[in-house]
């Protein structure tokens, strides 16, 4: 799906989404071409809790918790600098 596709089907929602087709341009912007959407939550803080539940188990996929009032979801990549510890 398209966000725009994403917006029209779950309104006043938030999201926990998947990036299925995915890229990052020149300013460091994400930009969502096709998204999967996983499940609708009324609040921030259930969406959280399943975005920490699924990123625990598999580290590598490309989630997202947005609210569909935003017209672009205007995710900035940011380059990790520094030890984890």
């Amino acid at each position: 799906m398209k966000w725009e596709e994403v917006r029209q089907a779950f309104p006043e929602q938030w999201v926990l989404i998947e990036a299925v087709q995915a890229y990052t341009n020149e300013e460091s912007e994400r930009i969502l071409e096709e998204v999967a959407p996983l499940k609708k939550f009324s609040n921030s803080t259930d969406a959280m809790k399943a975005y920490q539940e699924l990123h625990r188990g598999n580290p590598t996929r490309e989630l997202y918790v947005l609210h569909t009032n935003r017209k672009d979801p205007h995710i900035i990549e940011k380059k990790w600098v520094g030890v984890r510890r």
